[in-house]
């Protein structure tokens, strides 16, 4: 309740100072946001965020960032600048529904509603599940007031057939350049557009509102941890993983694996360094344990080093924010990976850092919360981008530690 009294008094506030008509202050509409309030943040408390293909081992670049001098007298838009590599190219802004993360049911509204200013066309439209469900539209050098009814919403790559757009559980919206198959050309070189006012609207008379659905998400933003806390000394060499061996070869690509089993403060830092500096747009970790001592049972591990099972999983997927770092960080339990929950609590007790001059990820996790069974346990280290796990040291058997 304080959070939507919250919202409801930031909007009353924007509309007390601006003379900028919001599309979202009808009736039967909910404003997702119009950027007055000078950040990235949108309503349900999430961060938009850029989504281009060098997440998923391509070569595009994105970033996003508020810009002033909007439509009419709107003072704030979001803008999206890049580069775009060709094959397989893409780049665009996401913002989940829910503040943790939910499906969301849209079944109080027909569609989308939102300005765009750019060149050429771009795609529209929502995920649910695992499909992106979009709509072509046109971005002029001038703003335009673009209708996205749902209606007119489609399912994107391949899909079962039948596959059709449902208001019923929906994660994330998004505004992108086209997205293209991977094994496909298109478009290659800078691409720049901006958004303003996103806003679901309907035909009801009175307010509005997604209804979250399902248990609570698994998305969080956590503090990325300064380097300068972290211990620089006690650590000590677990393994190594020869270059270039990993999923993807412009993903990161693990070469050394170090750790401190037990700081002062009972925790268990790894360092991951990496064949080439890693980037500060996005970090992507996992930590596979074996803790009960028995490297029978468990999850097998889904990366090169396969034989290898798993009781306990530490992740952290995410994509940098002004609070920090936004996306899948915490833990879970071997049989709650394989229903599909990578992340069960924990995200605020962990620490991570981009240790940019050792080329390396750093990861601290406390020791009670690995729920260790015996004094010894075994690890795999992996890394990534915050969408698709990329390589993983050590490439065969574990790293034991104690």
């Amino acid at each position: 309740m304080r959070f939507i009294v919250k919202v409801l008094l930031t909007l009353l506030v924007v509309l007390i100072r601006s003379s900028h008509p919001v599309v979202g202050a009808a009736p039967g509409t909910w404003t997702l946001d119009d950027f007055e309030d000078g950040d990235l943040k949108s309503a349900p408390g999430l961060y938009w965020f850029a989504l281009a293909d060098d997440l998923a081992g391509g070569a595009s670049e994105a970033k996003i960032e508020i810009l002033t001098g909007g439509p009419a007298a709107s003072p704030h838009v979001l803008g999206l600048t890049g580069r775009l590599s060709g094959r397989g190219s893409f780049a665009g802004t996401w913002v989940q529904l829910d503040r943790s993360g939910r499906t969301v049911n849209l079944g109080a509204f027909e569609g989308v509603r939102l300005r765009l200013k750019g060149s050429g066309r771009l795609q529209v439209g929502f995920r649910s599940g695992m499909i992106n469900y979009m709509a072509e539209v046109d971005a002029g050098a001038a703003w335009r007031l673009v209708n996205v009814p749902f209606a007119s919403l489609a399912p994107l790559g391949k899909v079962p057939e039948g596959t059709r757009w449902s208001a019923d559980a929906v994660q994330v919206f998004g505004v992108t350049t086209p997205q293209i198959p991977r094994d496909e050309e298109g478009m290659a070189g800078d691409v720049a557009f901006e958004v303003d006012d996103v806003v679901l609207y309907g035909r009801g008379a009175g307010s509005a509102a997604p209804v979250a659905t399902g248990p609570t998400g698994q998305v969080s933003i956590v503090t990325l941890t300064p380097l300068a806390s972290i211990p620089s000394t006690g650590w000590i060499h677990l393994a190594d993983d020869p270059a270039r061996d990993g999923k993807m070869p412009a993903l990161p690509d693990a070469t050394r694996l170090e750790a401190i089993p037990s700081s002062a403060d009972g925790i268990l830092w790894l360092r991951m360094t990496l064949r080439e500096p890693p980037h500060d747009r996005w970090i992507g970790v996992n930590a596979a344990l074996d803790v009960d001592g028995d490297p029978a049972n468990g999850q097998a591990w889904w990366g090169a080093n396969s034989a290898f099972k798993f009781d306990r999983l530490v992740t952290v997927w995410c994509i940098r924010v002004a609070e920090g770092c936004q996306g899948y960080i915490g833990l879970a339990d071997a049989d709650q990976v394989a229903s599909g929950t990578m992340v069960s609590g924990g995200a605020q007790g962990l620490r991570f850092a981009i240790d940019r001059e050792r080329r390396a990820f750093i990861l601290g996790v406390p020791r009670e919360s690995l729920r260790l069974g015996k004094p010894e346990f075994r690890l795999v280290a992996a890394v990534g981008s915050a969408l698709i796990y990329g390589d993983d040291v050590p490439g065969q058997g574990a790293a034991p530690l104690r």
